[in-house]
């Protein structure tokens, strides 16, 4: 039976990052003006349940599980940090320790963004901080698309190619579209 939920973790991480990524996006574009409030609104309640359903079960998550929330590693992080810059093939070739610090950021951005707008339903004077909580999680979330993009690129630098296979030259029947 542990076999079966540790297949689900990654479909249940993949839907959370759709539906805060959808969330989020839709809430931050209907922002701005009377015509789409509703969808602001549901849109950012949408992602502050997400969010706090994510968070209750990163803590409950045992050690090791995919669902556990972030703790990261600064040494691992630093080591990274040395063979990436001398584009050390083992090093880049590994999951990132990059993306523990990045989440936690995420989810810290993301949750001030969403909770101060359903504090600012009820108390109007927290309309501002909400604003700039929502122009923080965007720049965030910017840095996060730029470092997945910035991590990929190096991992398919240092993957090894095969060698290509050797050119076939063309058969006499494949030449004249097939035997007749």
């Amino acid at each position: 039976m542990a076999k079966a939920r540790t297949n689900l973790q990654l479909p249940v991480l993949l839907g959370f990052h759709a539906t805060v990524a959808g969330g989020f996006l839709v809430s931050y574009l209907t922002g701005d003006g009377d015509d789409f409030y509703f969808m602001h609104v549901f849109s950012g309640y949408v992602v502050l349940a997400a969010l706090a359903l994510r968070m209750a079960i990163g803590v409950l998550a045992p050690p090791g599980s995919m669902l556990r929330l972030p703790r990261p590693d600064w040494g691992a992080i630093a080591g990274f940090l040395r063979g990436a810059a001398t584009m050390e093939r083992g090093v880049l070739l590994k999951r990132s320790p990059l993306h523990g610090p990045m989440a936690v950021a995420l989810l810290a951005g993301l949750t001030a963004a969403a909770a101060s707008g359903a504090i600012a339903d009820f108390v109007l004077s927290a309309e501002d901080l909400h604003e700039a909580f929502g122009e923080a999680a965007l720049f965030i979330v910017i840095v996060h698309v730029a470092l997945v993009l910035v991590l990929h690129g190096a991992k398919r630098l240092a993957t090894p190619r095969a060698a290509e296979p050797a050119a076939t030259p063309l058969s006499a029947t494949s030449r004249t579209g097939g035997a007749s």
